[in-house]
């Protein structure tokens, strides 16, 4: 038998065989010829047969363990399917649910609650308590569906009201004996993980070479901005986080060094409220008060993405290639992943997020890698631009696509590779 060439021709030859052992390895939870449960002829929208698979195979899932994902593309349904898995396995019942969000989500998630659970009731955590002096919306709010815009009405009460007893056996019958209905909570990330104030931690040197200077309490050295070029002032610590590395290259021998250390400037601020985050909260003192918990787009919640983390490890090996030292290798793997998978704008805000972590010559090499257009998005902008100067080469612009991004990343990896050289 002829060798495959490639991988693609590997894939053309042995597909059937690959999805039978795949099948036979990893049988599905749902198989198209199970039955569905007919409780999902109770939801107020029809889930596609797809759907009913992805939610069925949950729910057994759910039976089986308690953790369980459902992995889809933008637009396959997750949120109704989400719903939908809750409504099978509480059997009809009334629950509890938490969903956390992404914030510009949170009124998605409550209008398709409402056209896809019937009797339910939807609940907005707008924060841990109720404040008086506050002109914003806090605590938790009940929210109605008002021609199509999700409005503030019903129940207003807080987290740490729902938690207490009050007479009852435990606070979740105390939330049962009124409100006999499905109920979602829904968190957006900003605000399930909001917590303490802070304040800056920095000192003034009262006396010595340093005097009248702003400086790190971990050095007492002066602050110099990230160019090194000149020292910060008291105003230059405005409403940001400010951080610093010390250590490193002491002197002008090549082998006398420091331990770099990350160095915050800033702490809790103990002079004000503490805020706790919601989310926080809920895990301590209301464990048993919510029968489901949801988290929607959980790679989010890393701050990453699942497809750029998987090919931020393959891709480490190369970030070494182009100089970059192996200890910040799978970081800056990650966003070379990122910047494929998603696109450079992406990648440079993560790279920023982390720039105190890394050495300065990691991120100056980083800066030059991630500065590209290829990425899998920039082959359909390839396709549909180009495609409508020359309509009868489309078949040419899609064939060269996939090499067109890869010898473009060859090109931003040969340019950082020059400058691992040169720095």
């Amino acid at each position: 038998m002829e060798l495959p060439k490639d991988i693609s021709d590997y894939l053309r030859k042995f597909a059937p065989e690959l999805g039978d052992r795949i099948l036979q390895r990893f049988p599905p939870l749902q198989s198209v010829e199970d039955p569905s449960s007919p409780l999902l002829e109770q939801l107020l929208r029809k889930p596609f047969p797809a759907q009913k698979l992805a939610i069925m195979g949950t729910v057994k899932q759910w039976n089986e363990d308690r953790p369980g994902a459902v992995i889809a593309e933008c637009g396959t349904g997750k949120t109704l399917i989400s719903l939908g898995v809750a409504h099978v396995h509480s059997e009809g019942n009334p629950f509890a649910a938490l969903a956390m969000v992404p914030p510009q989500l949170v009124g998605k998630w409550a209008r398709e609650a409402f056209r896809t659970l019937p009797r339910v009731r939807v609940f907005l955590v707008d924060g841990l308590r109720t404040q008086t002096t506050s002109t914003c919306h806090t605590g938790i709010n009940e929210v109605r569906l008002r021609n199509g815009k999700i409005i503030r009405e019903g129940l207003h009460t807080s987290l740490t009201d729902l938690r207490l007893r009050k007479g009852y056996r435990t606070a979740r019958n105390r939330w049962d004996s009124f409100c006999n209905a499905p109920a979602l909570f829904i968190v957006g990330r900003d605000r399930g993980k909001l917590s303490y104030f802070w304040r800056h931690a920095f000192t003034t040197a009262k006396s010595g070479r340093y005097q009248g200077s702003v400086t790190n309490p971990d050095s007492g050295a002066p602050v110099y901005s990230s160019d090194q070029t000149e020292r910060l002032l008291r105003a230059d610590f405005k409403k940001a986080k400010l951080s610093e590395i010390i250590g490193g290259k002491n002197g002008d021998a090549p082998n006398n060094s420091r331990r770099s250390v990350y160095s915050a400037l800033w702490q809790a601020d103990e002079t004000r409220i503490r805020r706790f985050g919601p989310v926080d909260f809920i895990g301590r003192y209301m464990r048993s008060f919510f029968d489901y918990a949801i988290a929607d787009e959980v790679h989010e919640l890393k701050g990453d993405t699942a497809q750029g983390n998987a090919l931020g490890t393959l891709a480490s090996p190369v970030a070494w290639l182009i100089g970059i030292p192996w200890h910040d290798a799978t970081a800056i793997g990650n966003l070379l992943g990122t910047r494929m998978v998603l696109n450079e704008f992406v990648a440079f805000a993560q790279l920023g997020q982390i720039k105190a972590t890394l050495d300065p010559r990691s991120f100056t090499i980083a800066t030059f890698a991630l500065c590209g257009f290829a990425n899998f998005s920039s082959i359909g902008i390839q396709i549909g631009g180009i495609g409508a100067l020359a309509p009868e080469r489309r078949s040419d612009l899609a064939k060269f696509g996939i090499r067109a991004m890869l010898a473009g990343t060859m090109a931003n990896l040969l340019s950082a590779a020059i400058v691992g050289i040169l720095s």
